[in-house]
């Protein structure tokens, strides 16, 4: 299940997200866009710019909580940034409210990124490796992992310090303890997950989360824990600051290494690409993906905590706390980690291929590829690659979709056989069809800015505004010899109405003309049926007559030829 997760109905593809992501790992299709897993190292950036807040990271909120209903001991360990996120807490209040939601023991990640460190320092020591990528975020990791994969063998083979922290504390407490991590990051949680990351934490929230969790659980802010838990080695309270990996480290345990520090996308982006291409060799590189490292992550960003403000909350000066440093801070273990070639592959088309791909689109010039990066890619060419992969839609050009409606508009309005009205919400006039010109009469120069009721009348406007449907009415202007429908539709969203007007002139006439005929065939027809009925009478009233003569004259024969039979 991806991490971060889509909002179907929220998206409304505006391409943010997608001109946002640095790798492009997002895709786009049937009208929504969504994480491409395989290419996503996690960094927050397409959470942080959807404006319609279409992404969101899935939580492990209810699984923590069904650990602690469970009665499992569950032990939290708290990335150091928290100082600049909970800017207004101390940790021994921390501490306590994370036991009040029933945490069985709560102790800072920074007691682990002093092991790491440590380990670190004697990989320089022995001098192995020709440079060595140095960090404690795994968005870098699955940058280097995914995207990277030559540098993979310049990755310091040891556990992140979050990674270190929950081994370090399940051999103190036991391995049959869960562990929760708590920071400002979303790619931790895919950390977690990873079982070449050392699997030893269980699950991961962010500060968001659990602020949101004391708030519904009413849990004190507040409060102070009499047993909080320090550590031996506050230096490493620096580690999500800028430069605080090398802090960390004595000078001399450089050895000939040449420290640089990069934090921030593009400039991890142009290093990592310095390693790639120009051979170089002998540098410990302490590396971030987050501007400002981790007191810029992405929670922090979202938050809106000013990743320079937040720094001024991070210290390396020995707290009260420490001098009850925690018991893990007394294991000693190795953290070894191991990393893989994540590199997705995909499929590169050809010249050919290309070019049919950009010719959909209207362009087969480079004078056409405006590289304009509305779609969310920096050129046509890298689209046109991108809709190879299945990654992005055709129908993404902005400019040549937005051009291919312009003209087909323009191509109805002009070949309208009705005449069409644009106004604005004052009925002014702002365009006109060239059949408006000519049924009225009307130039575009002097039409246009002028109100409508000097030209047309009973048009229903307040009809087609209160009710959101076509009004129609007929009228007839005298003074031009036509008849004409007029249709008025409002477009609410933009204030505005158009207005259709049909000359229904000639098929008024030929529907007048039509109905005299109806009414002349009417009469005529009555006419007809009227003298069908006087000679049916006269008929009737004939042959009465001759059936009572006949009657007469049948009923003398039989009397006469009665009286003869009687002889």
């Amino acid at each position: 299940m991806n991490i971060i997760q889509l909002k179907e109905g929220n998206c409304q593809n505006c391409y943010k997200c997608i001109r946002g992501c640095p790798i492009k790992a997002i895709e786009f299709k049937d009208g929504r866009a969504a994480v491409i897993e395989e290419d996503c190292i996690l960094c927050g950036r397409c959470v942080k710019n959807c404006p319609q807040n279409a992404k969101y990271v899935v939580s492990e909120l209810d699984q923590v909580k069904a650990m602690l209903k469970r009665g499992e001991r569950v032990y939290v360990t708290v990335a150091p940034s928290w100082a600049g996120y909970f800017s207004t807490m101390e940790f021994d209040g921390l501490s306590a409210a994370l036991k009040a939601l029933g945490f069985a023991g709560v102790e800072e990640t920074a007691i682990g990124a002093y092991e790491v460190s440590q380990e670190y320092a004697a990989l320089m020591e022995r001098g192995e490796m020709r440079n060595v990528i140095v960090t404690a975020c795994s968005s870098l990791v699955s940058l280097v992992e995914k995207h990277y994969p030559k540098l993979i063998g310049f990755l310091a083979p040891v556990s992140s310090p979050m990674m270190a922290h929950a081994r370090m504390m399940r051999e103190c407490y036991g391995d049959d303890i869960k562990v929760v991590f708590i920071g400002p990051c979303f790619s931790k949680k895919s950390e977690a997950r990873d079982p070449l990351a050392g699997g030893l934490v269980n699950n991961v929230l962010t500060f968001d989360e659990l602020d949101q969790w004391m708030g519904d659980e009413e849990v004190s802010m507040n409060g102070s824990d009499g047993e909080v838990a320090g550590m031996a080695h506050p230096v490493a309270r620096l580690y999500p600051t800028p430069c605080g990996i090398i802090k960390t480290i004595e000078p001399e345990r450089f050895h000939h290494y040449r420290t640089v520090s990069v934090d921030g996308f593009d400039r991890c982006i142009d290093l990592l690409n310095a390693m790639e291409e120009d051979n170089l060799s002998g540098l410990f590189v302490e590396a971030n993906i987050c501007a400002g490292s981790c007191v810029g992550g992405p929670v922090m960003r979202l938050k809106k905590r000013n990743p320079v403000v937040a720094q001024g909350y991070i210290s390396e000066k020995p707290q009260q706390r420490d001098e009850r440093a925690a018991q893990s801070c007394e294991e000693k273990l190795s953290h070894p980690r191991v990393f893989a070639n994540r590199a997705p592959h995909y499929d590169m088309p050809t010249e050919e291929e290309i070019a049919k791909i950009l010719a959909k689109t209207g362009k087969f010039t480079k004078e056409q590829e405006l590289n304009c990066g509305s779609c969310g890619y920096a050129s046509c060419r890298e689209k046109a690659i991108a809709v190879y992969q299945g990654k992005a839609d055709i129908n993404m050009c902005l400019p040549f979709f937005r051009e291919r409606a312009e003209n087909l508009s323009n191509t109805v309005l002009s070949n309208s056989p009705n005449a069409i009205f644009a106004l604005d919400g004052d009925k002014m006039i702002q365009d006109l069809n060239p059949k408006a010109e000519e049924m009225f009469g009307l130039t575009r120069q002097d039409a246009i800015g002028m109100p409508l009721d000097i030209y047309l009348k009973d048009l229903d406007f307040d009809t087609a505004m209160r009710e959101e449907k076509p009004a129609v009415t007929k009228t007839s202007y005298e003074e031009l010899g036509k008849i004409a429908e007029q249709t008025v539709v409002y477009i609410d969203t933009h204030n505005m109405y158009v207005a259709f007007i049909k000359d229904i002139t000639q098929e008024t006439k030929d529907e007048e003309e039509m109905a005299a005929l109806r009414r002349h065939t009417v009469e005529t027809a009555q006419q007809v049926i009227d003298k069908q009925m006087r000679v049916a009478q006269e008929i009737a009233s004939l042959l009465g007559e001759t059936t009572a003569e006949t009657k007469v004259a049948l009923t003398e024969l039989k009397k006469s030829m009665a009286e003869n039979a009687g002889e």
